[in-house]
Formats: C-alpha cells, structure tokens, sequence
C-alpha cells in the first residue's frame, strides 16, 4: 500500500492514522525519519566554500572522541557554473583525524 491507497485490517486492534500513513505493503516496511535534535554537527569548507567534510556526534563528545559520523563531499566544477557534488563518503571515527 502506498500512502493514500486502500487499507487492510487485519489483528486485533486497528492501526493509528500515522501507523497506515508510514507502512509501505509493497515493501513490508515502515518510513522512519530521524531528527537528530541530541546531536551537533561540526562543518570544514575549502578554499571555494563548498563542504568538504561534515561531522556529527551526541552532544558533549569531545571532537578527538571516537563515535563521530562523518561525511566527506567531492566537488567538480559545474559546467553552468560554480560547483557539483559528484560524490559523498560516509564513515564513522574522530573529528580530529576526519581524513578518508
């Protein structure tokens, strides 16, 4: 069922409107978004201030503490203009030491 489609009951209690509205049938799963709001983020730009590394951790660890997701960008230079992200890296370590 995608959002809006028909509804099958089946069990013994009925599912809440949110619960029909964020299960896929055809995927036997749930949307699921996540808001960090315990986090914080950390940012590095490069010369051209594009992006180049973002970081994020619970608040209050230390940036030399392991258990940072951290992201890294590469950027081509766009053919209208300025410049595209062509690439992101994930993975998970210090701020400290963010190198790929």
């Amino acid at each position: 069922m995608a959002i809006g489609g028909t509804r099958e009951v089946t069990g013994l209690t009925r599912a809440t409107e949110v619960e029909h509205n964020e299960y896929e049938t055809e995927l036997f799963a749930k949307r699921i978004v996540e808001i960090p709001s315990n986090m914080e983020g950390r940012w590095e730009y490069d010369a051209t201030d594009n992006c180049i590394y973002a970081g994020y951790a619970p608040k209050g660890l230390a940036e030399g503490d392991e258990g940072w997701l951290i992201q890294k960008f590469t950027w081509t230079a766009g053919t209208v203009s300025g410049y595209i992200c062509t690439k992101r890296e994930i993975d998970y370590g210090n701020w400290t030491a963010h190198t790929f």
